[in-house]
């Protein structure tokens, strides 16, 4: 729990620095995700940490209202956060993520916390929390036209993006994948991140950061220099996905076909 409670604060910490430097317009500049700004993406982190804290609390409040009112649960957060000044959202976002972290840091890895789809192991619920800070702040950069500078915090979203492969097509309405898959991934320092039986058929070759931005559904495979290696590893590009809910509809290619 030392371990991921620790990079999941590095990864927040550093989503932090970034919109900090961030001019006040800038706030309200919209990212590729639908509808939702700068603002938006920072205080749907900040709302679900802190129903993270609710979860290990044994509260279900929040799971009741998200099977109420649907995916309208997600406008929670933004909503609160369109009513604040920046410095009191970051203010509230910061207490947030302190309070979790100290929680977190109490459980063992093994405890088992609800949540909205399935409960999650501990160890599991924080790495969630680092993917999601990720892959939201991938938005937050898109919306200036900068790139994050990736590091090897990348290989907890890679190694959920492969337990999440069941989950995965279950929620495309797809069949359960018979044939295993091997990620041969590149880490940004350069280390190589190696998960699934070697000797398989099916491969997904290439860099973690590639590989986790399809994961959380802010890239489209072919926009990446991604390999893919078989028909089930294709099968699985097509549809990753690392975040509990139902199938998102991802990005689309900006190449040409």
């Amino acid at each position: 729990m030392k371990e991921i409670v620790g990079d999941l604060r590095a990864e927040q910490e550093s989503l932090d620095k970034y919109v900090s430097t961030l001019k006040e317009a800038d706030w309200d500049r919209l990212t590729p995700a639908e509808g939702w700004t700068i603002r938006d993406s920072i205080s749907h982190i900040a709302h679900i940490d802190e129903v993270a804290v609710q979860a290990v609390h044994g509260d279900n409040s929040p799971f009741e209202l998200a099977y109420k009112i649907g995916m309208a649960f997600n406008e929670e957060g933004p909503k609160k956060g369109r009513t604040m000044k920046v410095s009191d959202l970051l203010s509230w976002w910061r207490g947030a993520r302190e309070t979790m972290y100290a929680e977190l840091l109490k459980l063992d890895p093994k405890a088992r916390i609800p949540w909205f789809a399935l409960p999650m192991g501990a160890r599991a619920f924080a790495t969630a929390r680092l993917m999601e800070t990720w892959a939201h702040g991938i938005d937050c950069y898109d919306a200036m036209n900068l790139a994050p500078i990736d590091t090897d915090r990348l290989r907890h979203v890679a190694f959920m993006g492969y337990q999440a492969r069941p989950y995965a097509y279950s929620v495309h309405g797809l069949s359960s994948p018979e044939k295993p898959l091997r990620l041969e991934l590149t880490l940004p320092s350069g280390a190589a991140w190696l998960h699934g039986p070697e000797g398989v058929e099916d491969i997904i070759s290439g860099t973690a950061s590639d590989f986790c931005r399809v994961a959380v559904q802010r890239r489209h495979w072919k926009d990446t220099s991604l390999k893919i290696k078989g028909s089930e590893a294709l099968r699985f590009i097509e549809i990753a996905q690392t975040y509990a809910g139902p199938a998102g509809t991802g990005r689309k290619p900006a190449r040409a076909e």
